[in-house]
């Protein structure tokens, strides 16, 4: 083999590797809406564009069910992962997930972590949050050794207030040193420690019968001044990649993640009739732990030249989950007014032993990712799952386990059919997660079973020369569905399947001022099975709208040297509120109405001498929409009313 060829197979790996250098390392540059690459779901520190998040994609969430990755590494999340660790996240579902190895039904979370810098500096941001709130953000950036050591991270202070009243204060701190080798592979290490000590939640509410509760007064805190929970989280990881030889890479990450609840509260309303008369009661926790423990390792051979380019790729992957859970006392607080403040005295909680689970979860997999030339591509993804649970009831002792071994797969193929169409199709199985138990639910915040999940979709997509891109995708996901049964558990119910299409258009309009990312997604959400032929349950899943659609826009004038108003119209369909359907709704489910929300904003970059700055204002909201949010099967809080959001940031 010549020396030509070694040298192109080199520089692909090489830029295989290091995708996420593309993003600017200072904070005054960020900007969501023109770093996009479509509108299925970016954010860019604190900004997002798109109709998907790490939360809902396609309807599900692929945060929940596990589908999260750290620089593609396999990470088995708990809670969120700490912003000064990310430098964005990307939803990878369709065209997005072209080259991404062993795909996921329900899309994956693409956090990409903070990249190597070569220079030195400080970015400062501070967010007046909302209703009095503040987020103050350090980002350091520290060579130690030349073009091989740098040091990266900072603390973190918030304030976060709701338009209900709940709030949270957090404090916590992150530093990653990162190494790079002469091969120009990286190795890094992080620690990021955090908690939450004014953890005040939102008030739930519960509906009871064929009605929506009456919107309390905005600011007006429903809650107890003694609701106030703590929690402690520490994420600590190693990342590593390289190139073994100029044909051969290795890439993998081991994490450790804790997410101690040190109190716990859950305040709730079941609304018995419209004049808002309510079963008013509080839920306390005991102290909690949960702990886990994951990892990959990705070897891949790079083979044939520049034109045709085959990726064969082995790796393993796994877990070790621990989750504690119940234990709580529940106080029956009488009856209320839903809208006017209850307030009663604490009393003493006693608490019983919580229940102890433990999830073992690994892989091997085997993958092939090729370019064929100008024709097209093929990704293809093989994995042996092995799948043990086993759970402990704190006050019985009953032991109960399950556990399954699966042969789970993913494959795609892709066709150029000219130089500006391209199109695909492809289907997965996977054995996801299923996220914990609503806070309503007798068995409330327990680790759920994981369930087999299908996936098939296809998709278009049109680039033009100016830089402008339309994609159209359908899709069909199945899996199984949860809500509660007689008991009020939150367990299995019936079947569960999504059908839609979604669409994207992003890129540069009539002018290259005029940076615009759009999107939307139509979904046919349907529940079946025997819970559903009963009646227990409607035909429509939970909280799951059937349009959603938004625009992100921005708009660079001449201003002040650059001036950009920015806009932002989102768009939620009709979401069902009930569980089962209701003779006085005609048979069919409680829904809440679609709701069109309207953020309008500007943002302007200049200098403080000679330090960059840039200064975000966005009005949210705007013509102040009332709704509620649906967090589960009957049970939702006040959604986000008109506020103002004021960033500054500066790079130093």
């Amino acid at each position: 083999m010549g020396n030509k060829p070694r040298l192109r197979c080199a520089a692909a790996l090489a830029a295989i590797m290091a995708l996420e250098t593309a993003l600017p390392a200072q904070r005054t540059a960020e900007n969501a809406v023109t770093m996009s690459a479509d509108a299925f779901g970016t954010s860019i520190g604190i900004e997002s564009t798109g109709i998907y998040s790490d939360n809902d994609t396609r309807g599900f969430s692929p945060f929940k069910a596990g589908n999260v990755r750290f620089d593609g590494i396999y990470f088995d999340p708990i809670g969120q992962p700490a912003g000064r660790l990310r430098e964005s996240t990307t939803i990878r579902v369709g065209f997005a997930a072209e080259t991404y190895p062993f795909q996921a039904p329900t899309g994956i979370v693409d956090y990409r972590l903070r990249p190597f810098s070569t220079k030195g500096g400080l970015s400062i941001s501070y967010t007046r949050w909302p209703f009095g709130g503040h987020f103050i953000e350090n980002d350091a950036r520290i060579p130690v050794i030349k073009d091989r050591l740098t040091i990266t991270g900072g603390p973190t202070l918030s304030w976060l207030k709701n338009t209900d009243g709940s709030a949270f204060r957090r404090k916590g701190f992150v530093v990653r040193p990162i190494w790079r080798f002469a091969n120009g592979g990286e190795m890094s290490l992080f620690a990021g420690f955090g908690t939450f000590y004014h953890n005040v939640g939102h008030p739930l509410v519960v509906t009871t019968g064929a009605f929506l509760p009456n919107f309390p007064a905005k600011r007006r805190f429903l809650g107890q001044s003694w609701t106030k929970g703590r929690n402690h989280d520490d994420q600590h990881g190693f990342t590593l990649r390289t190139p073994l030889t100029d044909r051969l890479s290795l890439r993998g990450g081991l994490f450790y993640v804790v997410g101690d609840k040190h109190s716990g509260f859950s305040e709730i309303y079941a609304v018995l009739n419209q004049a808002g008369l309510s079963s008013h009661r509080v839920i306390a926790d005991p102290a909690e732990d949960i702990r886990s423990l994951s990892g990959e390792a990705q070897i891949a051979l790079l083979l044939g030249n520049a034109t045709w380019q085959h990726r064969l790729i082995a790796g393993f992957r796994g877990r070790h989950r621990t989750t504690e859970s119940g234990g709580s006392d529940v106080r029956d607080l009488g009856t209320a007014i839903y809208g006017i403040p209850d307030l009663e005295p604490r009393p003493v909680f006693n608490f019983s032993r919580p229940n102890h689970g433990e999830i073992s979860q690994s892989a091997f997999e085997l993958g092939y990712i090729g370019k064929l030339g100008d024709y097209g591509s093929l990704n293809l993804g093989l994995l042996r799952g092995r799948y043990r649970a086993t759970s402990r009831a704190g006050r019985t002792g009953i032991v109960t386990r399950s556990a399954s071994d699966d042969w789970l797969y993913s494959a795609r193929a892709g066709i150029n059919l000219s130089h500006h169409v391209s199109a695909y199709i492809g289907t997965q199985r996977g054995l996801e997660d299923s996220g914990t138990a609503p806070e309503s639910a007798t068995n409330r915040n327990e680790q759920l079973p994981a369930t087999r999940s299908t996936q098939y979709e296809a998709g278009l997509r049109l680039k033009l020369d100016g830089g402008q891109q339309f994609v159209m995708s359908a899709f069909r996901i199945s899996k199984p569905y949860f809500s509660f049964d007689p008991a009020n558990i939150f367990a299995p119910v019936g079947q569960v399947r999504h059908r839609g299409i979604e669409m994207s258009l992003s890129g540069h309009f009539l002018t290259p001022r005029l940076n615009i990312v759009a999107g939307a997604v139509a979904l046919q959400p349907r529940v079946s099975g025997l819970a559903r032929d009963l009646g227990l349950v409607g035909t429509r899943p939970t909280g799951t709208p059937s349009l959603t659609a938004k625009l992100d826009a921005n708009y660079r004038t001449d201003i002040f040297g650059g001036l950009t108003p920015t806009l932002s119209i989102t768009y939620t369909g009709k979401r069902a509120v009930s569980a089962r359907p209701f003779a006085a709704l005609g048979g069919r489910q409680l829904m809440v109405p679609g709701a069109l929300f309207v953020d309008i904003g500007a943002r302007q970059r200049f200098k403080i001498g000679r330090t960059p700055a840039s200064l975000r204002a966005v009005m949210l909201n705007a013509f102040d929409k009332e709704t509620w949010k649906v967090v589960g099967p009957n049970t939702l809080y006040v959604d986000e009313r008109r506020r103002l959001s004021l960033v500054l940031a500066v790079d130093l």
